[in-house]
């Protein structure tokens, strides 16, 4: 016989197995289990294959019993950080010209660009200084920002994001 950990994560199917409809909320399903070479199988079915199934079918199951479909609500997409914290960070240090806001600032744009909120348009090299700068739009207003490349390398961007996120924490984001 199974252990018990085996028989965890066999969750009810979404359409029944026989005619592939799918179940609707709050429909009777009937399901059974059970024990194949590799572990255990549930099979659900709507009430009109149910009834239709094969007796011997059922005789073979280690269980059987009556449910009812209970739709998952959609899932919404969670924002791990508010949007317009991290925009209202990154024009808090925007001004700055500390090394370490510097970093700040390109790692919270990057956050921004990969939600597509800032599109980057273009990468200039300041005459005298050569600083890189990279040139963003904001996509909801076509705002420019001006964020400089500090060229991090990825151990001291994995720093730096660390803390952004603790800076994040501190802001109550």
């Amino acid at each position: 016989m199974k252990s018990t950990m085996e028989w965890a994560g066999l969750k009810r199917a979404v359409r029944c197995v026989r005619c592939a409809r799918n179940f609707e909320d709050r429909e009777g399903y009937c399901s059974m289990l059970f024990m194949g070479g590799d572990g255990l199988l549930r099979e659900d079915y709507c009430a009109p294959c149910w009834d239709g199934a094969d007796q011997g079918r059922r005789v073979q199951a280690i269980s059987h019993w009556l449910g009812r479909f209970k739709a998952e609500p959609p899932k919404q997409k969670e924002e791990p950080i508010a949007k317009n914290a991290v925009e209202r960070l990154l024009r808090k240090y925007l001004v700055s010209k500390e090394p370490a806001h510097i970093n700040f600032c390109y790692i919270l744009a990057l956050m921004m660009e990969r939600k597509k909120r800032l599109m980057p348009r273009d990468r200039v090299t300041e005459p005298g200084t050569g600083r890189r700068i990279i040139v963003y739009e904001l996509a909801e207003n076509g705002e420019s920002l001006f964020i400089e490349d500090p060229g991090l390398h990825v151990s001291q961007a994995k720093e730096v994001q660390k803390q952004v996120k603790e800076l994040l924490d501190q802001e109550g984001v």
